[in-house]
Parts: structure tokens; sequence; C-alpha cells
């Protein structure tokens, strides 16, 4: 919060511009035992510890929670799996911790599990099959981010999400 407060962005935001759909994708910079916004000389322990995980659950429920109250449905966007074995085993703690607080508000947050979308069988993997078998580039050569295709991957499941919760095709048959 002392760096970027999004606890007051995200509800002056959909406050604001009456947004009905928020979707979230960051948290690949947490993946360390400090956190901002702490009084001087606190301390949550190390990186996935208890005390750690219960405050980052706290930051992320309360994230959905601002953005709930406007009305608008959360879709989180966990951390993809990357080609740093141990980045990939620390984004998973932060999935995890988003996972969970998103399962607690059904109907009003969805999580996107990139992770698992953009792995093969939870390994890294730069490619993958398309829909007619050929193989496609979706992810870039830094390991982390994505390739077009990657992201029509990830954006495909954002639509499948939001599909569940609106009516987004009956304008077709008009």
């Amino acid at each position: 919060p002392d760096v970027f407060n999004w606890f007051r962005h995200v509800d002056e935001q959909v406050k604001e511009q009456r947004i009905d759909t928020v979707v979230f994708c960051f948290g690949a910079n947490d993946d360390s035992g400090s956190m901002t916004g702490l009084p001087d000389g606190v301390s949550l322990g190390e990186f996935g510890g208890a005390r750690w995980t219960k405050e980052y659950r706290r930051r992320v429920g309360g994230l959905i929670d601002t953005a709930n109250q406007a009305g608008t449905l959360v879709v989180w966007l966990g951390l993809p799996v990357t080609n740093d074995r141990g980045q990939s085993r620390r984004w998973k703690v932060i999935n995890r911790a988003i996972l969970a607080e998103v399962e607690e508000r059904p109907g009003k947050a969805a999580y996107v599990d990139m992770y698992g979308l953009l792995s093969d069988d939870g390994d890294y993997a730069p490619y993958l099959p398309a829909d007619d078998g050929q193989l496609e580039k979706v992810r870039a050569d830094d390991g982390v981010h994505l390739e077009r295709d990657g992201g029509d991957i990830i954006a495909n499941q954002v639509v499948r999400e939001l599909r569940r919760v609106y009516d987004l095709w009956s304008w077709r048959g008009q």
C-alpha cells in the first residue's frame, strides 16, 4: 500500500467508472518475506509462513471485497508456471492464497489458473498444442511472459468465466 494503494484505487475506479468486471493479474513481485505497508519493526516472518499467508490472504480478500461492494465481479488470473523452478514454487504459494480467497466468494469472484493452462502436466512449456494439434509458442523467451497464443488461451478462459455470470451472446440474435 505504500508503493501503490490498490485498495483505494480499485474502490475509486469501480465507483467512478461503474465497472461491472475487473480482471486482476498481479502478485509476481510478492514472492518474498517482505511486504509493504507494515509498521516499522513489524515482520511477518518468512515468505509462505503462516503469518505471511494470513496477511497476504487478507489483502487479496480485501481487494475482492472492495470491488464486490460496488457490484463488480472479480476475475483473478493466477500466476503462470515459469522456467525457473524456484520461482514457480513460490508463485504456487501465492496462487494458493489467491484461490482460497476467491473460493470464499462464489459468484462474486472467479479464478483463472494460468499455472495449469500454460503448463505441460505442471511443467514449464514454451510451446503447447493448438486445437489442430500443431505446436504454438505460448511463452516469451524470458520464460515468464506470454506470447499472443498464450494470451489467447487465457483470454478464452476469462470469457468462459464471464459467460457463467453474463449473457455475452444474445445480442447476436438481434
